[in-house]
């Protein structure tokens, strides 16, 4: 008996070693599929559903970064490791409305700018009445602020993006620097700095600037940051020129997605102040800390009411800053329309010799 032991041990030892080996795979099998389920799969709460192209962010302010419940509206091959606060979920309205160079226009919009016939309207309608931009449209992603807003943009564009913060309420007309206002304008720099991480280069342009003409012409990779002016001096990199945040351009590099993390901490250090008051408190600090390379745009160029080029050969784009209240820009951003239907209908001979100019600001304030 005890030889017939000896002889049966090796082949007990390896159908032990087998069965181990196999418990193991079975247990390895099991953790990678549940790492690689969706949120679906793990039972995280889904909101509504979206169509193609468009996608929807529930943020909760303040919430831990990391296993987060609230979460996204499923898209269609959107990742499925998204969280709350990584804006995964952006990726595939990324890919869909980005340039060969993969740069991307973002604007954001809530219900006040979004009601037919309000500023929404006159921002697109500037693309189809522009010279030859229409096809920017097809690059543009609009960041709804709002559920009514984000309704109203899936009726009349391709790429939209609802974004909401618990607790924060964007839908009624922000008054200029009132706290609403502030925490309205801030948003654009954390989803900027997202997607520049993303890999995009990214142009901001707020919802009241009007686009005439391809202002593509005056961004080059040389640059990090190319913005507009309120106030330009006369030499593209100097930083005593005046920013103008609502319509800027960011390059995709690490170092600018550290830039851009930088601008948005640096409002607890200027509280209450909006983000381009804060942006041209530290312009120098970014150019000393980070080398960035900064080009300021000339008012004739990216124009807006504080100032302004006359000559509508030269002018690219026109902001109603220095504007308060939606009634107001609403009415001087029509005239803006108006004007620029009139100077589109001239022969080049009555373009050419610059007696058309702007009728407009008319009752805004500056």
């Amino acid at each position: 008996m005890m030889s017939d032991n000896k002889n049966c041990a090796p082949l007990w030892n390896v159908l032990l070693g087998a069965a181990i080996a196999a418990s193991f795979m079975v247990l390895l099998f099991s953790i990678t599929t549940e790492q690689n389920k969706s949120p679906l799969d793990l039972g995280l709460r889904i909101k509504g559903q979206v169509p193609p192209n468009c996608a929807c962010l529930n943020e909760t302010k303040n919430a831990p970064t990391n296993n987060t419940e609230v979460l996204v509206s499923e898209t269609k091959n959107a990742p499925t490791n998204k969280t709350q606060t990584t804006f995964e979920d952006l990726l595939p309205l990324l890919k869909n409305a980005s340039m060969d160079d993969n740069t991307v226009i973002f604007t954001e919009v809530n219900d006040a700018f979004a009601n037919p016939g309000s500023i929404l309207d006159l921002f697109l309608e500037s693309f189809h009445v522009g010279e030859n931009i229409a096809h920017l449209l097809d690059h543009l992603i609009i960041i709804a602020m709002d559920q009514v807003s984000f309704e109203r943009c899936k009726s009349l564009h391709r790429h939209c993006y609802l974004f909401q913060i618990d607790g924060l309420n964007f839908e009624s007309e922000k008054f200029y620097m009132t706290k609403g206002f502030v925490d309205l304008v801030w948003t654009k720099i954390k989803l900027m700095r997202r997607m520049v991480e993303f890999g995009y280069n990214v142009v901001f342009t707020v919802l009241d600037v009007l686009w005439l003409r391809n202002i593509f012409k005056f961004i080059s990779v040389y640059y990090d940051i190319t913005l507009s002016s309120d106030m330009y001096f006369g030499r593209p990199e100097d930083t005593g020129n005046f920013p103008n945040t609502g319509l800027f351009y960011v390059k995709s590099t690490a170092k600018n997605a550290e830039v851009l993390n930088f601008w948005y901490k640096a409002r607890n250090r200027y509280p209450d102040q909006n983000e381009q008051s804060v942006f041209n408190e530290i312009k120098n600090e970014l150019v000393d800390r980070f080398q960035v390379k900064m080009r300021f745009l000339e008012t004739d160029y990216l124009s807006g009411f504080c100032n302004y080029g006359k000559d509508m050969n030269k002018v690219y784009s026109m902001q109603s800053n220095c504007c308060v209240g939606l009634a107001n820009k609403l009415n001087d951003l029509r005239g803006v329309l108006d004007d620029w239907k009139k100077y589109m209908s001239l022969s080049s001979e009555e373009k050419n010799n610059g007696n058309f100019t702007w009728t407009i600001p008319r009752i805004c304030l500056h």
